[in-house]
Parts: C-alpha cells; sequence; structure tokens
C-alpha cells in the first residue's frame, strides 16, 4: 500500500506539472493571437486612416453667442475679418498688461486666466470654457489686457481686430450696448470668480442681459447702492470717502455688504484695488458706466436654484449655501431678498443724487 500511495503521489506532480505547462501555452498562444490582431488593424488603420470631420467655419462660429446675437447685417461683414486659429496645450492668447489688438472668440476648448492685480487666487476653476468672449473689454475700453489667457486644451478660436469691434459698436447704440453686456460677463467672472465661476459662460451671460441693470452716470452723481446690491463699474471713475479714486474694473459694495458672500475677507480689502465698499460713490469723470446685480438673485443663479418665470422671487430670505475653498466646510448665508430688481428697471437697487 506504502508503494501506491508513493506512485499516486507521483502521478498527482507530473498531472500539475503538465497542467502547469498546457496553462502556460494557451495564455501565450492568446497572447500571441491578440498581438497579431492588434498589428492587423494597426496595418489596416495606416493603410486607410479614419478621417475626423472638424465643425466647418461657418457652424463654429454662427453658434458661438456673440455672432449669432449680432444683427444680420452687421454679422456678414465681421465674419468676413475673422481668422481662425488652432492652439495647443499652454499657449498664450494675450498676456497681462500688453495692449488689446483684438478679441478672441472660444469655440472648442477651455482657457485658463491668471493675474497679478485681480488675484486669481480667489478663484477655485479659472477656466473659461467654449462660447467665451475674450479681450472684448479691453478692446471696448482700450485698456492693458487685465490677465493672462493660457489655453487649457486644444483650443479652436477666431481672432478679431480691434479695429473691426470699434466700427462694429459704432453701427448702432443696440449693438455697443450688447457688446458691453458680453464684456461685462468675462469682467464679473473675473472680478467676483467664487460667485460667477459656479455658472457656465451661457448662464452668466443670461443673467447679464436679464437680471441686472446696466447704468450709465453723468459727472457728480452720486451712486448709492442699497444693502443687497452691487455694482461692477465698467467705465469712468468714481471717488468715496477716505478712498483713492476708483478706476474700472472694480466691484463697488455698500459698505454694510457681507464680504463673506463674495468669498473675502475684510483683511483682505485693503489689499485689492479692484474691491471698493463705501455708502456713496460720486462720478468723478465725464460719464461712469456700472452694471447692478441684486445679491439674492446673483446666488440664487450661482446655486442652479432657477426663479419662476417673470423674474420675481419669494418675499422670504433666500438660504443659500457656499462651499468654502477648502470644499469641507459649508457655511449658511441668509440674503434679505424683500428689495427686487425688476427686469429692464435701471433703478431699482440704487439711490442718484446730485
Amino acid at each position: 500500500m506504502a508503494h501506491l500511495d508513493d506512485a499516486w503521489q507521483v502521478v498527482e506532480c507530473l498531472t500539475c506539472l503538465l497542467l502547469r505547462k498546457l496553462i502556460a501555452k494557451v495564455v501565450s498562444v492568446h497572447n500571441s493571437c491578440q498581438l497579431i490582431t492588434c498589428q492587423t488593424d494597426l496595418k489596416k488603420l495606416k493603410r486607410s486612416p479614419q478621417l475626423v470631420k472638424m465643425p466647418r467655419v461657418s457652424d463654429l462660429l454662427g453658434a458661438h453667442p456673440l455672432v449669432s446675437m449680432l444683427p444680420a447685417a452687421v454679422r456678414a461683414p465681421l465674419l468676413s475679418n475673422t481668422k481662425e486659429n488652432v492652439k495647443g496645450h499652454g499657449a498664450a492668447l494675450y498676456m497681462e498688461g500688453l495692449r488689446a489688438t483684438g478679441i478672441w472668440i472660444v469655440s472648442i476648448g477651455a482657457v485658463k486666466w491668471r493675474s497679478q492685480r485681480l488675484s486669481s487666487r480667489h478663484s477655485l476653476h479659472p477656466i473659461f470654457s467654449h462660447g467665451s468672449t475674450l479681450g472684448l473689454y479691453e478692446v471696448l475700453t482700450g485698456k492693458s489686457c487685465l490677465c493672462d489667457m493660457i489655453t487649457d486644451s486644444l483650443v479652436r478660436c477666431f481672432f478679431i481686430e480691434a479695429e473691426k469691434i470699434d466700427q462694429l459698436r459704432q453701427s448702432d447704440p443696440s449693438v455697443e450696448a450688447f457688446l458691453w453686456q458680453e464684456s461685462a460677463a468675462v469682467i464679473a467672472k473675473l472680478l467676483i470668480p467664487r460667485v460667477f465661476e459656479r455658472m457656465t459662460m451661457q448662464e452668466t451671460r443670461l443673467l447679464v442681459s436679464t437680471g441686472s441693470a446696466m447704468n450709465l452716470y453723468t459727472k457728480g452723481e452720486d451712486i448709492i447702492l442699497e444693502h443687497n446690491y452691487i455694482g461692477i463699474l465698467l467705465e469712468g471713475t468714481l471717488k468715496a470717502e477716505n478712498q483713492n479714486n476708483i478706476v474700472p474694473p472694480g466691484v463697488l459694495l455698500p459698505s454694510s455688504m457681507d464680504l463673506e458672500l463674495l468669498g473675502l475677507q475684510s483683511s483682505e480689502m485693503n489689499h485689492m484695488d479692484s474691491c471698493s465698499a463705501a455708502n456713496s460713490y460720486q462720478v468723478e469723470a465725464q460719464a461712469a458706466r456700472v452694471i447692478i446685480f441684486e445679491v439674492g438673485r446673483l446666488f440664487t443663479e450661482a446655486n442652479g436654484q432657477r426663479n419662476q418665470p417673470g423674474g420675481s422671487f419669494s418675499a422670504e430670505a433666500l438660504q443659500l449655501s457656499m462651499e468654502e475653498s477648502t470644499g469641507e466646510e459649508q457655511v449658511i448665508i441668509t440674503v434679505d431678498s424683500t428689495n427686487k430688481l425688476p427686469l429692464g428697471d435701471s433703478s431699482s437697487g440704487v439711490t442718484r443724487g446730485s
């Protein structure tokens, strides 16, 4: 019996060895077949590569909000003067401090911004995606570029010279007003990133066009913001008590504003020349252009809570949550929305004085 046990163990060992060799051979053959298949597919792809169909230039431009909203009479000449560009990752569209020579229409891809003056550290996601119009504010005002615009992916975009934009704005007052609104959508994201970066560019554009008031003030007028309104100075110079002249672009806050709403701390105000808080502002230049937002509407949109048709808000206070930059702590902020900004009413939320 002992001999039979030994013989059986020998048979088991031989069987295991044979199975291992058989499995290894099967795996080797399988891998070889896969490699042959991959090589065959690669040869076929090289002989007959698949074509990637790129959208036509006319389709890309026609789908961009800036172009599609323009009257047909001025759209055609503008399209004939656009220059198509394809930029790789890390390419500069323009750099902070340099003179603006034109605007960039981003059709495909993403662009990242950074700035010394505007302190991009307050931004969690400093990205402009497709559908953005970059450099328009600088062209309208003649200012140097506010920030660096660097591609964050492969970008297909179009460049329009500043001279053509000047001709466009002079063609019709309504066109100029539209260009200011389009530029304000980008400026809002640069100056108040912790609020506006939570919206898509299209949502920001819609809020600027239908949920804000673009006001013009003359020299000597006083601008008094109510406690639940904020403004962005786009053009002109203002003066506030115990402050230097306020130049555009800049955020205008009522003195009672809770800075945490904007993702700021009170200690940072002294180091930011793009943000001011005062009881009133007086126009120093011949004219000043200011866009006004109601805080309740602003944060409702930023939190993705769309209001009912007609633009009205609930009379109760809005409870809005904003995540801190760590992403771990959440602060609940109550915003009084009893004073509402009716769409198209340029006087709500602002008191004019002389």
